[in-house]
């Protein structure tokens, strides 16, 4: 029975998964004129880190961060900046996750996001963990 639910749950994640994948890679970044306190620029383009987590992450780690049934909640202090730094939250989009804290499976990298992208999701991260009272670093 056990390793039905695990092939059916990583069936889930691939799933989920190249969906997400398939509609974060097809839209252009929008320019959002520098409105968000929380934002980063590349080549022009401004990326607002709200927008993008929602766009890009909230499919699985839910819209405020919080978590979702197909990947683990990034406002928990397993991800405040002393145990899994700025560094981290690139090297899991670049080259995804192998699961280690939660029993979601691996996360996959997820093409097509920019350095400048990433910079603007983390500091939206680390608003949402500092919001909870969890030691997130500086603000951005």
């Amino acid at each position: 029975m056990k390793p039905l639910i695990t092939l059916l749950l990583c069936g889930c994640v691939v799933l989920i998964s190249g969906i997400f994948i398939a509609c974060s890679t097809n839209e252009e970044p929008q320019p959002n004129n520098g409105q968000s306190p929380t934002s980063a620029t590349d080549s022009n383009i401004t990326y607002s880190g709200e927008e993008s987590f929602i766009n890009r992450c909230a499919v699985c780690h839910g819209e405020t961060g919080a978590g979702s049934p197909t990947g683990p909640p990034l406002v928990n202090r397993l991800y405040e900046i002393g145990h899994h730094g700025n560094q981290s939250f690139h090297n899991a989009v670049n080259n995804g996750v192998v699961a280690h804290h939660w029993n979601f499976g691996n996360m996959p990298a997820i093409p097509g996001v920019s350095e400048a992208e990433i910079d603007a999701i983390i500091c939206h991260v680390r608003d949402l963990q500092r919001a909870e009272g969890i030691a997130a670093g500086e603000p951005c």
